[in-house]
């Protein structure tokens, strides 16, 4: 397509924080409610509204340049050889964490770790989305086990359907909500920006294109989970505030008049959240708040 990259955005839950992400790196895309084909503001990119669980395939086999879905559908598509990693970009449709397939079973299941599932006759019956990475988790610690594809609702199979069920979750509140209880992790995944191996490879304007696209997520998605604090400390408190900063914030200090030091910290909006009380009640004062508009790391 000459000059022209195809790139899947993933339809569904990721689909409007994956919009998003690209419309701060200044990547806008416009469409209506039925049209899938999307137009850009850059002519140089051509997005396609996809389910996650097919990008891979399509990128794989050269039908799409690049894309975006969870590493969890990479692996179920067996696609690791076929395509280049260019970002790990942690984010889902609720938060900035990796979500979880999860081996649940019933509040009451006899079942109480992964090692009970060996004895049972006949093979134990688990519903999931996640067929192959399922089976393959299950055979690897000697498990037989009869897996069927779940098309959705999974949470209900168990009991009436299937023993178990592998899902998805972030925090394990849908799980337990539908009297379920989790046995152990399959596997953790997070949203993956991609590309075909050898388009990457042996097409130097894609190359370079690919590159700059995924510098700016990565940077957008770093100022989105950061904030900046301004505060002064007194000179006396100064290494006390200091210490208590989470081992992961980066901060600056510098001299301010009537014997207060100037402070600005970046730190994760999360933690931001749980540190500003303490840092007031340990002299801290006059602190402010700011998102970033994007941080290159």
């Amino acid at each position: 397509m000459g000059n022209t990259l195809t790139i899947g955005i993933p339809k569904g839950s990721l689909e409007e924080s994956t919009i998003s992400l690209f419309a701060k790196a200044g990547f806008r895309f416009y469409g209506s409610e039925r049209l899938l084909w999307l137009t850009s503001n850059d002519p140089e990119l051509k997005p396609v509204l996809l389910r996650p669980q097919e990008i891979p395939m399509y990128v794989a086999n050269g039908r799409l340049d690049c894309g975006l879905a969870g590493w969890d559908w990479i692996v179920e598509n067996g696609c690791n050889g076929q395509i280049r990693q260019l970002a790990d970009l942690c984010y889902s449709k609720r938060s900035f964490r990796a979500v979880r397939w999860v081996l649940a079973v019933a509040d009451d299941s006899p079942f109480q770790k992964v090692s009970d599932l060996k004895s049972v006759k006949p093979p134990i019956r688990i519903s999931t989305e996640l067929c192959k990475v399922t089976e393959n988790w299950l055979s690897e610690r000697g498990i037989i086990a009869d897996v069927r594809f779940s098309w959705g609702a999974t949470e209900a199979k168990v009991p009436h359907f299937a023993d178990a069920i592998v899902d998805c979750t972030e925090t394990g509140s849908s799980l337990r909500a539908n009297g379920l209880r989790i046995i152990d992790t399959v596997i953790e995944s997070t949203t993956q920006f991609f590309a075909n191996k050898e388009i990457y490879k042996t097409d130097d304007w894609k190359r370079t294109k690919l590159d700059g696209i995924a510098l700016l997520l990565k940077s957008c998605l770093a100022a989105e989970r950061k904030v900046s604090l301004h505060l002064q400390v007194p000179d006396a408190d100064a290494d006390a505030v200091t210490a208590l900063l989470p081992v992961d914030a980066n901060y600056t200090m510098w001299d301010g008049k009537n014997g207060f030091k100037l402070m600005e910290v970046l730190i994760d909006k999360e933690e931001a959240r749980d540190i500003i009380p303490v840092l007031a009640r340990n002299g801290a004062r006059k602190i402010s708040i700011a998102s970033l508009g994007m941080l290159y790391e």
